[in-house]
């Protein structure tokens, strides 16, 4: 995309975000808050390098975690 100035790649990060449906995750979360979506969690997981993020598919993800995908406002997708 060349480019290169880091408050344009932090706009196009947010909007991304945005189109994503995806929350930031802060670093002050406690362990005692409940479990972010399972879009961020897979998308954090697929941040990673390697082979096995690059095979990593959302539906392997959710079987491999239990987790039930739900839409942004929590409701589950046909």
């Amino acid at each position: 995309l060349g480019i290169t100035d880091f408050k344009d790649m932090q706009v196009i990060s947010a909007h991304v975000c945005k189109l994503l449906g995806i929350t930031e995750s802060l670093w002050s979360r406690s362990i005692a808050d409940p479990l972010r979506d399972s879009i961020g969690l897979f998308l954090e997981k697929k941040s990673r390098t390697g082979e096995q993020a690059d095979n990593l598919t959302y539906q392997e993800f959710l079987d491999s975690h239990e987790i039930i995908a739900s839409d942004s406002d929590g409701s589950v997708p046909n």
